[in-house]
């Protein structure tokens, strides 16, 4: 890109499309197949077998015993998958920087820190913890809505991806609409 003036603009694109945009969502496809699926159908197999009505028998609240604890989960977990996006990205990105011409690493981190702004992470942050939150809240919903037949367990499960599929895809239009409104687009 050196051969073009890009090496300018090299911190620009990376923290728009890396860490405003790209991040986030791959965070929540990788969060959707692997975690959404298996609490929504964790939660519909209990239902189906009727330990959920067991706990509530033993006046246990289910909302803090088996619903807070998923939703802080995927709070954490989708931050830190975000996060080691982030940081795997900036590496590939520096390597594919470097297949032509030589671009030093420390030059590299540079320009992304100088157009790193604190609105950057704050909504960075803000982004993965919504949309993680979203995706689980759609997963625990279809997980709870099973009614008594055992049948519905894929049924539930394949609801689950679709609308979180949605959500966050709606999350991430939504946050970076309010972005780039609040902010606007600095490129």
């Amino acid at each position: 890109m050196s051969f073009v003036g890009g090496n300018d603009s090299l911190g620009q694109i990376v923290v728009v499309v890396l860490i405003r945009e790209l991040a986030p969502l791959m965070s929540s496809l990788v969060l959707i197949a692997r975690s959404a699926t298996a609490v929504a159908s964790e939660l519909a197999t209990m239902k189906v077998q009727q330990e959920i009505e067991a706990l509530l028998a033993m006046r246990v609240n289910v909302k803090q015993y088996l619903l807070g604890p998923r939703l802080l989960a995927a709070t954490l977990s989708i931050f830190c998958m975000a996060t080691f996006f982030v940081m795997a990205g900036i590496v590939g990105a520096w390597f594919g920087c470097n297949f032509w011409n030589y671009y030093p690493l420390f030059q590299f981190l540079n320009s992304i820190s100088l157009s790193l702004a604190p609105a950057d992470i704050f909504f960075f942050i803000a982004k993965t913890c919504l949309i993680g939150q979203g995706i689980f809240m759609v997963a625990i919903k279809s997980g709870m809505s099973l009614k008594k037949a055992p049948f519905e367990v894929p049924i539930v499960t394949n609801k689950a991806v679709v609308d979180a599929l949605f959500v966050a895809i709606a999350m991430q239009i939504f946050i970076s609409g309010i972005f780039y409104l609040w902010i606007g687009v600095k490129m």
